[in-house]
């Protein structure tokens, strides 16, 4: 129909407004197939990048969520990517459960998710005091060690562990093409042992980064859970009894601590490492904290005056 020789359309358009809530609604339902198939583009996704997903098909930017949800940015970002060393001992949970809310999401499916594929997660949840010493796995030849580690540990732990990362933006430093296969074979005083050895399963056993350096850390099965350059200052938690391995360009950046105690370097300096096993780390822990009270003992009973003869 014309009017005036203007020709007229019978389809009635849309508001504004409408146009904002079909467009918001097609969002929605986006994000909501996201997060029910866990995958994007055909690809399957971990929770850290599920939520990143939702948040882009939300049309969401990370600063615009921590000023609503009062989380810094670069912890959402860390959740993100699931690279939980700058999270506080504490946080992580009541983290997932705030940004899941703003992002419209079940709170205790993607906290529940979340923790089962990440894998520093079980650290950021146990971390810190050791368990009383009835609640170590003991044995009979072992028992002396493991009371004497856990005294020292318990009091190394008190102090705190830092999470502060100190950004560094200089290059990565070159190292050496010298190569170092680490086996998986302990070499300890109790090498030759038959028995499997028994130590407590929950230290925080962590890996600092001394200077900047390129640090890769895979599970037993392969996945790889960090690969990147860290920056001076910077830790992480990997996963212990768990068959979890360490590799490194350069084993004298990254040195192995449990508390404020220091275990040793991941490698020779200038010297790659590759495959360096994790758990190894804990038994290296318990040796050096039981030589460290059989010191301070023998120091103690030194200093003692002598017992008067009756």
């Amino acid at each position: 129909m014309e009017d005036n020789a203007t020709p007229r359309s019978n389809v009635t358009p849309i508001s504004p407004e409408a146009a904002r809530h079909l467009d918001a609604y097609g969002r929605r339902e986006r994000a909501d197939e996201i997060f029910r198939t866990g995958e994007y583009d055909g690809e399957s996704l971990r929770m850290g990048q599920v939520l990143r997903r939702v948040r882009e098909a939300l049309a969401l930017d990370l600063g615009e969520i921590a000023k609503a949800s009062l989380i810094r940015e670069n912890f959402l970002m860390a959740i993100e990517r699931m690279e939980l060393q700058t999270i506080a001992k504490g946080y992580l949970v009541p983290y997932l459960i705030a940004y899941s809310k703003y992002l419209g999401l079940p709170e205790q499916d993607v906290v529940q998710r979340y923790t089962r594929e990440c894998g520093a997660v079980e650290e950021v949840k146990t971390l810190a005091p050791v368990p009383k010493i009835g609640q170590l796995n003991r044995t009979k030849d072992q028992l002396p060690l493991i009371l004497a580690a856990a005294g020292v540990l318990v009091l190394l732990i008190g102090g705190g562990i830092t999470a502060a990362i100190l950004m560094n933006s200089g290059p990565e430093e070159v190292t050496s093409p010298t190569v170092v296969a680490v086996s998986g074979a302990r070499e300890s005083l109790f090498a030759d042992t038959a028995a499997p050895q028994t130590v407590p399963g929950d230290l925080p056993i962590e890996i600092v980064a001394v200077r900047q350096g390129w640090l890769e850390v895979r599970a037993a099965d392969g996945t790889i859970f960090l690969s990147r350059t860290m920056a001076a200052g910077e830790n992480y938690f990997p996963r212990v009894k768990a068959g979890w391995t360490v590799s490194a360009r350069n084993g004298g950046v990254f040195e192995w601590r449990a508390g404020d105690m220091v275990i040793g370097p991941l490698g020779p300096e200038g010297a790659q490492v590759f495959s360096v096993s994790v758990d190894d780390q804990l038994v290296k822990a318990a040796e050096l904290a039981a030589a460290a009270v059989a010191t301070a003992e023998a120091a103690e009973a030194a200093a003692a005056p002598p017992k008067a003869t009756p």
